[in-house]
């Protein structure tokens, strides 16, 4: 069942999410050699990443980060989601670069399943670029898609399908800001996917929402 998590502020927010990563990561390091772990865009989780950059209790040596969407552009680029957590986080951590997954441009974004997923949703219901009634949330395919008719700009954007979505075994999901608040009421109001690809989040076992509406 998914636990919903209240906090006032982005700050206790971000504090709450980064427990629950460090927790998962340390459980699945019992069973496994590595933890694969997907990561959004957007500025919701800019506290997270910082809180990230000065986190002791991961090993990140045995941490493999891959996005959970990216826009089409070189890892570079400014608008990339990948730029942004570099910047922030990445850079600041003891990761081995070979751990690191950026999008290159024209090149097959070779996958693992994610064993935890963080996604942080959009004012209409997306997450990752899956969105609401469109063929990217339909998709039924494993992997990552790829498109250039997003509903919300850029237009041209990768992302990990709905199916290898939910093969995550732990996964956060973010709803920050009184403009979310359409979107929470209906993420809560029912389970079908498609009408709110946030919804996916329910499906998965050990799935946590923050928010603070």
């Amino acid at each position: 069942m998914t636990k919903t998590i209240f906090k006032k502020s982005i700050e206790e927010l971000s504090k709450a999410a980064v427990d629950i990563i460090v927790d998962a990561i340390a459980k699945l390091l019992q069973e496994k050699e590595q933890v694969i772990l997907a990561i959004p865009g957007g500025r919701s989780v800019v506290g997270i990443w910082n809180l990230l950059a000065e986190e002791q209790r991961i090993d990140w040596s045995k941490v493999h980060v891959f996005m959970a969407d990216e826009r089409v552009v070189a890892p570079t680029h400014k608008d990339s989601n990948y730029k942004l957590a570099h910047d922030i986080f990445l850079s600041k951590v003891s990761i081995p670069k070979e751990n690191l997954h950026p999008f290159f441009p024209g090149k097959e974004y070779k996958f693992e399943n994610p064993d935890i997923i963080i996604l942080s949703s959009g004012e209409d219901g997306h997450v990752g670029a899956l969105y609401p009634n469109h063929h990217s949330v339909k998709n039924e395919s494993e992997g990552y898609i790829e498109m250039d008719d997003s509903p919300k700009p850029p237009l041209h954007r990768i992302t990990m399908s709905k199916k290898t979505m939910l093969t995550a075994k732990t996964a956060l999901l973010l709803f920050v800001g009184e403009g979310k608040r359409e979107a929470y009421e209906k993420f809560k109001s029912g389970d079908e996917i498609v009408e709110c690809p946030a919804r996916l989040v329910k499906k998965i076992k050990d799935s946590y929402v923050l928010t603070d509406l």
